[in-house]
């Protein structure tokens, strides 16, 4: 197929997939009309914006924490100690064999608050938010850890080697060598990770963290009229997690140059 004739029938796709979608919201809109308010969401865009905001400091230090929690359980997932292996493995195989929401609730009310409320609040921080942080932290860095660990261990042997035999000490040989070659292989599944991590901060709602998917539920119980908040809030996730995918395409595509 020549070029021309190429852009002639991507011209029709974009063309067909828009009178598709265009016809398929026409019809699904349509159907909502009677029920379809837009002055309610923005009577309470204050309350729902919060939300947003809240979801985007929750997601941002989670981030963080479960890079941090990841590195972490993948370095003691390759300690020479057993007794540190081992418990690494445990707490990995203990996360992500059990629901997040059970953690949430377990990890909440029966640890970290009766630990923590009363410290947090008296320095002013919000006690469930941090405690949420913290949570979405562990879970995640579990999932990271594994992620991590299979994309170090996919390194050549060689490749070690190579680096203690020009001097390198273990920190020098994962920050200079091993680290850089296994973030582009597993690149993609931490993408992932991340995406998902700010789609879960959603379940946080169970433990009174405030965040975007509980303000939308705070505007349905006040307004009786869900479906002007589910399109912000669909839209307001989007925003989130757009820029990510995004950034892992960029970053796979510079490093698929670079090779």
């Amino acid at each position: 197929m020549s070029l021309s004739s190429r852009r002639l029938w991507n011209w029709i796709a974009i063309v067909l997939i828009a009178a598709f979608f265009g016809g398929l919201c026409t019809l699904v809109f349509s159907k909502l009309s009677p029920g379809w308010n837009w002055s309610k969401p923005w009577d309470y865009r204050g309350l729902l914006l919060s939300g947003w905001w809240c979801t985007l400091i929750l997601s941002l230090g989670s981030l963080v924490g479960s890079l941090l929690v990841g590195v972490l359980l993948m370095l003691g997932q390759r300690s020479p100690l057993p007794a540190v292996k081992w418990t690494c493995r445990i707490f990995l195989e203990f996360v992500r064999d059990t629901p997040l929401l059970v953690q949430l609730l377990v990890g909440y009310f029966m640890i970290f608050a009766p630990l923590m409320s009363r410290s947090l609040e008296s320095i002013g921080w919000n006690d469930k938010l941090v405690i949420g942080m913290i949570l979405l932290s562990l879970f995640q860095g579990a999932y990271l850890g594994e992620i991590l660990r299979g994309g170090v261990e996919s390194i050549p042997r060689t490749q070690w080697e190579s680096a203690r035999a020009v001097g390198f000490n273990r920190g020098q040989v994962y920050r200079h060598v091993i680290f850089p070659q296994a973030l582009r292989r597993v690149l993609p599944a931490i993408a992932g990770q991340f995406v998902s991590l700010i789609k879960d901060s959603s379940l946080l709602s169970v433990i009174g963290v405030q965040e975007f998917a509980y303000q939308a539920r705070v505007y349905t119980s006040r307004t009786y009229g869900g479906l002007e908040a589910y399109v912000p809030l669909a839209i307001g996730y989007l925003v989130l997690t757009a820029p990510i995918a995004f950034l892992a395409h960029r970053l796979e595509r510079r490093f698929r140059d670079e090779t």
